[in-house]
């Protein structure tokens, strides 16, 4: 009798975590962190990223590019010391 009961309780158990799990608020979880750098730009392709980043490159500072969380656009980051040159370059002109 025990050989059956116990099977299914565990099983019980798994499918109670599991259903709890999926109820869990995921939103924070798929949001990414990129720790010290901060964003410069967002822009709506990998050649807009590309031109930003190269006009960064040109003045000294390192960019990088992330997708946006809905993934339709790119973000250009940047760290927070190149952050007000970053800015400055970029709204010249």
């Amino acid at each position: 009798m025990y050989t059956l009961l116990i099977p299914l309780a565990v099983m019980g158990l798994l499918a109670l975590v599991l259903w709890w799990a999926s109820n869990l608020d995921t939103d924070k979880a798929h949001q990414k962190d990129y720790g010290l750098l901060r964003e410069v730009a967002t822009v709506p392709s990998t050649t807009a990223a590309r031109f930003v980043e190269q006009r960064l490159h040109d003045v000294g500072v390192a960019a990088t590019t992330v997708p946006t969380e809905d993934g339709e656009r790119l973000r250009v980051l940047v760290f927070p010391a190149d952050q007000e040159t970053a800015v400055r370059t970029l709204l010249k002109d």
